[in-house]
C-alpha cells in the first residue's frame, strides 16, 4: 500500500465521538459513489452504542445497538484515534441506505468476476486515499499466493494498471477498473 492510503478494515469499529467529544459509537460501514471520479464517500454508517432519537424523532423508549446512515457532511474529522462528528448525540442527521453501495457489505470479501461473468477472485481490502475530511476509494486488493490463480491474477492486474496508467504495488486493482457492483459480486474490466 502507498503512502497516504489507508485500508477500509482500519477504519471499520473506530471510535466515533460526538461535537461534545462523547464516545458515541464505532464505524460500521462507509457508503461511496461510484460514478464519481475517483469514487467519493458519501455517508458513515455509526453503529451507536444507544439513542432516544433518530433524526427529528423521538422514539418510544431509548434503543441500543443501531446503525444509522449518516451524510458525509456530519463528519467533522477523521483521526487515528476516532472520527469525530459536527453534531452532538442525538442530533444527527441521517439518511437511508437505500440504494447506497456500502463498502464493508457490498465490496470487501465480494466475488470479482470480469464482465463475462468469470470468476477471478475475491476482495481482500479495500485501499482509500483521504484527503482532508474526504475519503476516494484508490483500488481494490487482491492476494495473488495461491497458483495458478495467483498467476493469472498478477497478469490481469498488471494490465489493468497499465491501462489506468496507475504505479505502485502489483497487488491493487485500480478503481477505474470496476464497472459495477451487482448483487454478490464486483464486476470488473479485464
Amino acid at each position: 500500500m502507498e503512502e497516504g492510503q489507508v485500508y477500509l478494515a482500519s477504519l471499520l469499529r473506530r471510535e466515533v465521538r460526538d461535537a461534545k467529544d462523547r464516545e458515541v459509537g464505532h464505524v460500521e460501514d462507509l457508503a461511496f459513489d461510484l460514478a464519481a471520479k475517483p469514487p467519493v464517500a458519501t455517508d458513515i454508517a455509526v453503529h451507536l452504542q444507544w439513542t432516544d432519537r433518530i433524526g427529528g424523532l423521538l422514539l418510544p423508549r431509548p434503543v441500543e445497538d443501531i446503525v444509522l446512515l449518516m451524510p458525509w457532511s456530519e463528519v467533522e474529522a477523521i483521526e487515528p484515534e476516532a472520527v469525530y462528528l459536527r453534531h452532538e448525540h442525538p442530533e444527527f442527521e441521517v439518511a437511508s441506505s437505500e440504494g447506497k453501495l456500502l463498502l464493508r457489505r457490498d465490496v470487501l470479501n465480494k466475488q470479482m468476476v470480469d464482465a463475462e461473468g468469470n470468476r477471478l477472485q475475491r476482495v481482500d481490502a479495500v485501499i482509500l486515499k483521504p484527503e482532508g475530511v474526504l475519503l476516494f476509494l484508490e483500488g481494490l486488493q487482491v492476494g495473488m499466493e495461491w497458483f495458478p490463480p495467483g498467476r493469472r491474477m498478477e497478469r490481469i492486474v498488471g494490465k489493468l494498471r497499465r491501462r489506468y496508467n496507475r504505479a505502485g504495488e502489483e497487488n491493487i486493482i485500480p478503481y477505474e477498473a470496476i464497472l459495477r457492483v451487482d448483487e454478490g459480486e464486483l464486476v470488473i474490466r479485464t
